[in-house]
């Protein structure tokens, strides 16, 4: 009885085997099915349309979207459907659209260096000498890079490495490299998956893939480059930020071009929602100011009031805040708990409106008219957590040390009247100006035009926030 149990057994475990591997063979050959018919899709359209400019790429390029091209280049474009397994299947579309009558002058091209040997690309390339080439190198998610085995990131980070290293000796392309910038591959929001970029992520990377802009690979910064991807990366592995499950909760931004000018996933809103998953509404106001001038509409505390009454009409519905307080109303997240962040300041400072009077709630002053906006909010939303952001650092009007405002004020007495008020006012505080550790030597690294916050800029402010958002108030 035992041997026919054991026999069996045995008959099981073979049947069940025999099922897997039929299984992964059919998988196999419905991607090889697959795969040849994008192949063949490519090839006919490759030989049947006009452009002259094609995207051939080893990783995803599904959101990025041939219009742009058009619209930012005036290029017509042909994308390929299938995704380029090796250097010999790239060699054959390119002979494919040689031999299109199609007068190409500008090729993209996707590789991935653990896939392509540099030499043997720049044989290729040397074959078509009358064609731009613009090779994009992958930037895959942190994710992606704190997934792989030991083995498989010291394999994988080699390749980038000697990849990097090979670039300056190959002048018949443009390389250009973002993977190492963590405000892009440490914000799961940039990405739609591991490998794949949102649309809005996408376009970025497109208009920034040309020889006029810093993510250019050249002799002077290709171990920069290496260097900095091995930092990162393995500062991601070995050492994983962690953020709040926000997903219960709704964040609202009231605030300045610092916010309004920025609505994708690398804005400060974005950042947030992307790394601590809370809903957020951008209703930033680019140019605004939190005093209210003669000559403006509306500013901080009007804003805030027509949020509370739901009045779109008294806002100007071509800005931001228009948008932002729309989405808010029409999604109606009263039943999250919710933050209001306030962020104003550079644009009081620059327009050289008063700190104070003596009237605390004159909104024509800077700390009146946060101070009504703060009470606005407390008298709707009581239970709402508020958050106030100083105004960041600035290069311009001598570093923010010339006198400014009408009274003399200089740009550090805005960023002290915010800290002054959260005291007063009993709300949390973000200081920007201070914690970011901008200043005159490096600004160049987090403004992008010496005030607004670049991506990186931004980044940092919005992974300091998520670490505020983690801890209660007391």
């Amino acid at each position: 009885m035992k041997d026919i149990s054991n026999q069996n057994r045995k008959k099981r475990i073979k049947a069940a085997s025999i099922a897997v591997i039929a299984s992964g063979c059919l998988i196999l050959i419905l991607t090889y099915f697959i795969s040849g018919k994008l192949q063949r899709q490519d090839y006919r359209q490759i030989a049947s349309t006009e452009y002259d400019t094609v995207f051939l790429s080893m990783y995803p390029t599904d959101t990025y979207r041939e219009e742009d091209y058009s619209y930012y280049r005036g290029m017509t474009l042909f994308k390929s459907a299938y995704r380029i397994p090796s250097l010999s299947v790239l060699k054959d579309y390119m002979w494919q659209i040689a031999k299109s009558g199609n007068q190409v002058t500008t090729a993209y091209l996707g590789i991935r260096p653990e896939s392509v040997d540099p030499a043997k690309l720049q044989d290729l390339l040397r074959r078509y000498p009358n064609i731009l080439f613009e090779i994009v190198l992958p930037y895959p998610s942190g994710g992606y890079w704190q997934s792989l085995s030991q083995k498989e990131y010291e394999n994988t980070l080699a390749s980038y490495r000697d990849f990097l290293t090979a670039i300056p000796n190959i002048p018949e392309a443009n390389f250009y490299f973002f993977g190492s910038q963590e405000w892009l591959i440490a914000n799961p929001g940039n990405y739609v998956d591991d490998w794949s970029l949102n649309e809005d992520i996408a376009r970025m990377v497109m208009t920034h893939s040309d020889a006029g802009h810093s993510f250019l690979v050249t002799a002077d910064n290709a171990s920069d480059y290496a260097q900095a991807l091995e930092t990162l990366t393995l500062s991601l592995r070995t050492s994983p930020r962690t953020y709040p499950d926000l997903s219960d909760h709704c964040i609202v931004f009231f605030g300045d071009s610092v916010i309004g000018n920025y609505t994708d996933s690398t804005s400060i809103p974005g950042v947030v929602s992307g790394l601590t998953g809370a809903e957020v509404y951008n209703c930033g106001y680019g140019g605004n100011s939190a005093a209210l001038s003669p000559d403006a509409p509306i500013s901080l505390p009007g804003i805030t009031e027509a949020f509370f009454r739901k009045d779109l009409s008294v806002l100007p519905s071509d800005k931001q805040v228009y948008a932002g307080i729309a989405s808010y109303l029409e999604n109606d997240p009263s039943g999250k708990a919710t933050c209001f962040v306030i962020s104003y300041g550079l644009n009081d400072y620059f327009s050289g409106y008063p700190i104070s009077s003596e009237d605390p709630y004159d909104i024509t002053t800077y700390s009146g008219a946060v101070r009504v906006a703060v009470n606005l909010i407390r008298e709707n939303a009581p239970d709402a957590r508020i958050i106030l952001c100083t105004p960041t650092f600035a290069a311009i009007f001598e570093n923010g040390t010339e006198p400014h405002g009408a009274d003399g004020s200089v740009l550090t007495d805005y960023v002290d009247t915010i800290l002054s008020l959260s005291r007063e006012l009993q709300t949390e505080v973000l200081d920007n100006y201070h914690q970011l550790g901008i200043t005159p030597e490096n600004q160049g690294q987090y403004l992008a035009d010496q005030v607004h916050p670049n991506d990186l800029g931004r980044y940092l402010i919005g992974t300091n926030l998520s670490n505020m958002l983690q801890n209660v108030p007391q």
